[in-house]
């Protein structure tokens, strides 16, 4: 059995953040300066979506009358990404806007594969009702990076908790972090296949895919200005993105 199979895949998973060390959870905790800021948001929502498409082969035996049995493979290409991110004060003045901290997180799947077995009834001589689960493998990348914003202030700041610092400089970024890895996982799904003639059928199929959490370090790119205050390490806090997605396909079927 050869196919070829196209859909779309989407996911709605958190980003969840932790700080690395006694600055970084100045941050975190909502008081790094003390004036009016806010604790930044240690967890959000990425919404990822895209057309998924490749192909898929394997073997099916008969089980009597009304069961079919079999394995498969498949390979498909992914557009699947998505971004968001989040605001909170990070400094208050009374003369002039607050200073305005933004953390943003982006997620993508660049594509993915699985090994399943399959199970099916008949419910009828030209209608397949199948179950099928295994393992999954893919590719996925993330990234996150922190900034401060600010329509009047320009300027600096620095964070530091020594041995551990950054200086972050307004409307730049001053925290970044990327990972682009091959994961493993599991995939569970099912569907329906049509009997078309004696050679080709047509199927619309549901797969989730979990590859497991993927953890990205997410590092101050400055600590120049702190002269001997003890800074000697970039501040850094943690990223975790969870590779959970949906895909729903179609496939055309051919039979050998």
């Amino acid at each position: 059995m050869a196919v070829f199979q196209f859909g779309g895949g989407w996911s709605d998973e958190a980003v969840n953040y932790s700080p690395n060390d006694p600055a970084s959870a100045l941050i975190f905790n909502g008081n790094a300066l003390f004036f009016g800021n806010q604790p930044l948001s240690t967890s959000y929502r990425i919404s990822q979506s895209g057309a998924v498409g490749g192909f898929e082969t394997g073997y099916n035996w008969q089980a009597g009358s009304n069961w079919l049995l079999g394995v498969e493979t498949d390979f498909s290409f992914s557009g699947m990404n998505g971004r968001a991110s989040n605001t909170s004060i990070f400094a208050s003045f009374a003369l002039a806007p607050p200073v305005i901290q933004q953390s943003f997180a982006e997620q993508s799947t660049d594509w993915y594969g699985t090994v399943r077995g399959r199970a099916g009834w008949l419910a009828t001589p030209n209608l397949l009702l199948f179950g099928t689960g295994g393992f999954a493998y893919g590719r996925v990348a993330g990234s996150a990076n922190y900034v401060l914003n600010s329509t009047t202030f320009v300027g600096s700041f620095g964070i530091v908790n020594a041995p551990f610092g950054a200086t972050c400089t307004v409307n730049l970024t001053c925290f970044a972090g990327s990972s682009s890895v091959i994961r493993t996982g599991w995939t569970a799904g099912g569907g329906l296949e049509w009997l078309l003639d004696q050679h080709w059928s047509a199927k619309v199929e549901y797969q989730f895919v979990d590859l497991g959490t993927e953890t990205i370090r997410v590092t101050a790119l400055s600590i120049a200005g702190f002269g001997g205050s003890g800074v000697t390490t970039p501040a850094s806090f943690n990223a975790i993105f969870h590779d959970r997605f949906n895909v729903v396909r179609l496939g055309l079927n051919y039979r050998f």
